[in-house]
Parts: structure tokens; sequence; C-alpha cells
């Protein structure tokens, strides 16, 4: 427990700045259950599309927790470094200020840098939430994770800018961007999946959304996130 609050308290002084800090998130009981390959070079196809699929997934059901559907969530770049500043507000325009839905403070903005955001930012958030008395559960904050990752597997299946051209060297990024990109490649090309996420099924998405939300649901199972509800 000792070790635990420490770690926490180098997250939250230096936003997982350093990669020693967000490669030891990676071996949490949490994560580390997932079996996701840890030694996996995606192909830069699936790179590109990884990176554009984050570069497109905003975080508003991850604030739209214990059935408040109706939050609205504002960001505001900081323009003295990296980061983004949330605030979220409520059906009536209040504030948010419980501990589960509230805006905080990410360290790389989503849309600007969406790997480092979710080594920095997500991965610490799935792990322990936003505060010591946040009432959600991993499996909770996951499966709302999960469905703004929706907004962004489909914003690259109807994409009119996605550029395959863009050359990704994976092996000089640090192990916590790698470590993302294998998490991502488990979740969006397993292998196992029946209906894959591919060039020659892009166009049935397009037209078929059951056909999308049969390859969907994929995602939610592998990480038993099916039965969640609010």
């Amino acid at each position: 427990m000792k070790k635990m609050l420490i770690l926490l308290l180098l997250i939250l002084l230096t936003g997982c700045s350093q990669s020693g800090d967000e490669e030891l998130l990676w071996n949490h009981d949490m994560i580390d259950s997932i079996e996701f390959n840890r030694e996996y070079t995606p192909s830069n196809y699936e790179l590109n599309v990884i990176y554009y699929v984050l570069l497109n997934t905003p975080e508003i059901n991850t604030h739209r927790m214990k059935g408040e559907f109706e939050n609205t969530v504002y960001i505001s770049a900081d323009d003295e470094g990296t980061g983004c500043r949330e605030a979220v507000y409520n059906a009536n325009g209040d504030l948010v200020t419980n501990s589960y839905n509230k805006g905080s403070y990410n360290y790389y903005c989503y849309n600007e840098y969406p790997i480092k955001h979710f080594s920095a930012d997500v991965l610490p958030w799935l792990i322990w939430g936003n505060s010591e008395d946040d009432s959600t559960t991993y499996d909770e904050r996951m499966y709302h994770y999960i469905l703004d990752l929706d907004f962004g597997i489909q914003s690259y299946i109807f994409s009119e800018d996605f550029d395959n051209d863009n050359v990704i060297n994976f092996k000089e990024l640090s192990t916590a961007e790698q470590m993302t990109y294998r998490f991502l490649h488990y979740m969006i090309f397993n292998t196992d999946y029946l209906i894959k996420l591919e060039d020659s099924n892009l166009v049935q998405f397009r037209n078929d959304s059951e056909f999308y939300y049969d390859y969907f649901e994929q995602i939610q199972n592998i990480l038993g996130l099916s039965f969640v509800n609010d």
C-alpha cells in the first residue's frame, strides 16, 4: 500500500512525464491481468489507425457516469504547455463537482497528443479514478471509456482525412507509448475477433450498423465489460 501511495504521488506531481513512472502503471494488477501481447510490434497501418482513433476519442461518457447522461464537457488548452483543463456542467448549467464526473487537468490534450494522453492521463484514471473518494469501479470506468473509444473508431471508419502515409517509428517510442499502442491493438485489432477492423469490412461497417456493433461488442467482451450497466 505504501509503494502504491508513493507511485500515485509521483504521478500527481509529474503527470507521468517520466517514462519510468508510466511503465510501472502497466504492471498494475488491473492492467496486468489483461492478456495483451507486450512484445508485439504493430504494423505502420495499425499504428496510424490507433493514433487516429485516439486523436478522435473525446471524453464524453467518462464524465456521464452514475446516470448523469446530460453532462457536457468543455476543454481548454493550457497555453503554457501540452495539457488541457476540463470543466463539466450538468443539464441545469451547474458545474459538476462530484468526484467521479468532475473535470480534471490532463497533462496531454487528447486531440494533440493522443498516445501520451492515454498513458499519462487515461491509464491512471482507469486504475484509481479521479480521487480517493471516487466511488466508481475499474469496470465502470473502463466501460465508459470504451463508449468514448467508439467515437474514435467510427471516426476512422467514416474518415475522409486518415493518412496512412505517416511513418511512426515504433522502436523510438518510450516504453509507455509502445505499451499504449499494444494495449489498443489488443482492443481494436484483436486477432481472435470474428469480425475484424480491416479494409475489406469498412464499407459494410458504414452501411450496416448492426454489423459494426457486432464488431464493437467484441471489445467489451474481451475486457469483460458487457455486463456493466449504469
